[in-house]
Formats: structure tokens, C-alpha cells, sequence
């Protein structure tokens, strides 16, 4: 059932990790065309060149400290690849709210990009706007964070990280 979350997107409800094993191979494919930054992505969907932003989580922006480092990441992690599309709705820019899974680089399971941008340090969790997904995928997220800023991993190894949403009021 869609929603809206206080941005105006328009939301729908989350499969469970669960749910996304048994059907992984149902949703869409897409070609990664372009990284725009470390939650932005271009793909061809079909013909159609659509802009996906990385679901429930929010990377440095532009010109902020690690905005750069978060881009390269996303690049390595699915830039020319083959991806699937678990589709949530759209933000108030228009762009499709997905979590992205890439197969990994030995062909063997897949990876959910959104929850391993956050593992790697690239990404804040935005849990203000979370509630479309199952409680077992927020409590991995958190747990990714949370493992993260204790590992002192990426943007959590920088003197006092700035979130993205405080950054982008500055």
C-alpha cells in the first residue's frame, strides 16, 4: 500500500530479506549506466534510462568530506553491472527509491548495495524515513551502522562525520 513519508515521497511496503531470496531473480533487471553519487544511480531499465536513489540511506554529499570516497565506492561495488531492483516508490525529485542487489564479483550470492554502502562506511541509515521496511531489515541496517562507526570503518574513521541532511542546511 503506498504512503507518504513527510517528503512527499510516495512509498510501498518492503519485502523481508526473507521474501527477497525466494524472489530475487523476479525483480526487475537493470544496467548500471552512470554513479552520480554514493546513493544515485542511472540504469537502463529496459529502453528507458531511469534515476534510482539508494533506499533508507543517505551518503556525504558532493563536496562534503568522504562525498568522493563514497561515489568510488558505489562504483566499485555495481558501476557497469547487471543489478536487481527491489522498487519502494518514488521521492519528491521523481527518482525511484529501489534497494539495489549486485551479484557478487565470483558469481555466487547476492548483495544488498544499500545495506553494504552503510557495512563499508559510505552511508548514514536515514531511519526517519525506514518504516516501509520490515524490522529485520532496519535492525541490519542499524547493525551495519552501528558495526561500522564502532570499527571506526570509512566516513566513521573522519573526525566528527557530518550528516547529510545537517550538511545540505549549511
Amino acid at each position: 500500500t503506498p504512503q507518504k513519508n513527510p517528503v512527499g515521497a510516495s512509498i510501498t511496503q518492503a519485502l523481508t530479506a526473507a521474501e527477497v531470496r525466494a524472489r530475487l531473480l523476479d525483480l526487475p533487471e537493470a544496467k548500471v549506466k552512470w554513479v552520480q553519487d554514493g546513493d544515485t544511480v542511472i540504469v537502463a531499465l529496459g529502453r528507458t534510462k531511469t534515476t534510482i536513489r539508494l533506499d533508507s540511506i543517505d551518503c556525504p554529499e558532493d563536496g562534503q568530506p568522504w562525498g568522493d570516497t563514497a561515489r568510488f565506492g558505489l562504483i566499485k561495488l555495481i558501476g557497469k553491472q547487471i543489478v536487481r531492483l527491489e522498487e519502494h516508490g518514488t521521492d519528491h525529485h521523481g527518482r525511484m527509491l529501489a534497494t539495489i542487489y549486485v551479484r557478487s564479483r565470483n558469481g555466487g550470492d547476492w548483495i544488498n548495495v544499500n545495506e553494504k554502502m552503510v557495512a563499508l562506511g559510505h552511508a548514514w541509515v536515514m531511519r526517519r524515513y525506514y518504516d516501509h521496511l520490515p524490522v529485520d531489515r532496519q535492525v541490519t541496517l542499524n547493525r551495519r551502522e552501528a558495526w561500522a562507526k564502532s570499527n571506526h570503518v570509512g566516513l566513521w574513521k573522519t573526525p566528527n562525520p557530518i550528516p547529510p541532511w545537517e550538511w545540505r542546511k549549511q
